[in-house]
């Protein structure tokens, strides 16, 4: 393994798992784990200002000549499943069988077809039992290479740099105490995206909705007419929704059902709403608010709360008003020989709300994917070369 391969291996050992139900930020303390960490090692590079604020976010800075670009990776992973014990695997020249990550589970291209394009190339994997974290320790692991290559390389022109990790960004919250005074950045990237040839300008609207159902508990023996079961209220809530906007068959957005809690008396589900169109995302919404009054006047003594919060926006029209970073990022593509590819993110970035917020932010791949779990994969040879992509992004 070469040093930046190392490295995020050893980012990937610390659990850093979000949690969307503490309501505090970092939602867990672990995370502050890792940004200590990463301001220990931001000093070790030359970055001396490093330093972690009272939220977990990491900011750091190095001077050079000409507009500051930011640099952003984030710290937590995703919460679908465990980041406990990480124990990444190196698959050498895979060519293209199937790879069996424990008993119960392989990855195969019958599966996961978009696969082929790596066969002959190194991948780190999980080793079945839970999630990788390149989404984000991968972008942390290629803007800390940089950083790296720059000391050893002092002969290297770049542009001033401003780093921020942020925290709690897979909950949506990662630029709820970001600040563009502490970034200090003309405009920025994230390194939190999937293919190194993507440049991401677009992404979905997103909004979490959170339904609590209270019904009524008697002994069922003497429930008629009486006991109304949260449980199945909950069912009929949800089979009410669009069945055919969801991620298995959506592709401009979904709806998408995160988790369950309760009992028969009271229970709450929680679920993301997404979608490229701000006009559809409002209409599912309606929709929603029309399923609660519906079982409100069919079960009068139930009491359903509905909630929608907003988390992050479509970045495309502030990306179209400063198109520099994206511009720049497509320059360092085509001097590397790559044609870059214009794509819609499925989801979302913290660089979604720092273009809102004033910094626009695209995003840019790390060489990941099938984020989210057990399956998540880096091309190492992929990841080598965004370390390459960034440095072009940035030299002066």
């Amino acid at each position: 393994m070469n040093k930046n391969i190392e490295r995020f291996i050893r980012y990937a050992k610390i659990d850093t798992q979000a949690d969307e139900n503490t309501g505090t930020t970092p939602s867990t303390e672990k995370q502050k784990n890792l940004s200590r960490l990463l301001v220990e090692e931001l000093k070790e590079l030359g970055l001396e200002d490093a330093y972690m604020d009272e939220y977990g976010i990491v900011y750091a800075h190095l001077d050079g000549v000409g507009d500051v670009i930011g640099l952003n990776a984030h710290i937590d992973t995703a919460l679908e499943v465990t980041d406990e014990n990480v124990n990444p695997q190196i698959v050498e020249k895979w060519d293209g069988s199937d790879i069996k990550l424990n008993d119960l589970y392989t990855i195969s291209l019958k599966e996961f077809p978009h696969m082929k394009g790596f066969i002959g190339k190194d991948l780190v994997i999980t080793d079945g039992n839970t999630l990788l974290g390149a989404d984000d320790k991968a972008g942390i692991a290629i803007i800390m290479g940089v950083l790296d290559y720059l000391k050893n390389n002092p002969s290297f022109k770049h542009h001033p740099l401003a780093i921020a990790f942020t925290v709690d960004e897979e909950i949506g919250e990662g630029p709820k105490h970001f600040s563009l005074e502490k970034m200090k950045a003309d405009y920025a990237f994230t390194i939190d995206g999937g293919p190194i040839n993507h440049i991401d300008c677009e992404n979905f609207n997103a909004q979490q909705l959170r339904v609590k159902i209270d019904g009524v508990a008697v002994h069922p023996g003497e429930g008629k007419n009486t006991l109304i079961n949260a449980l199945q209220l909950q069912a009929e809530f949800i089979n009410a929704l669009p069945q055919k906007e969801t991620p298995f068959y959506a592709d401009e957005g979904y709806w998408h059902l995160t988790s369950v809690n309760g009992t028969s008396e009271s229970v709450e589900f929680v679920a993301i709403l997404r979608n490229f169109s701000r006009h559809k995302l409002e209409e599912l919404d309606t929709r929603i608010l029309q399923i609660r009054d519906q079982l409100s006047e069919k079960y009068p003594k139930a009491k359903i709360k509905v909630e929608i919060s907003e988390q992050y926006e479509n970045m495309k029209k502030y990306v179209e008003k400063d198109p520099r970073p994206v511009k720049r990022a497509e320059a360092a593509l085509k001097k590397l020989g790559i044609e870059p590819i214009f794509a819609r993110i499925k989801g979302g970035t913290d660089g979604a709300t720092f273009s809102k917020m004033g910094l626009v932010t695209p995003n840019l791949g790390t060489g990941s994917g099938n984020h989210h779990g057990r399956f998540e994969y880096l091309v190492v040879q992929d990841f080598e070369k965004m370390i390459e992509i960034v440095l072009e992004i940035i030299r002066k």
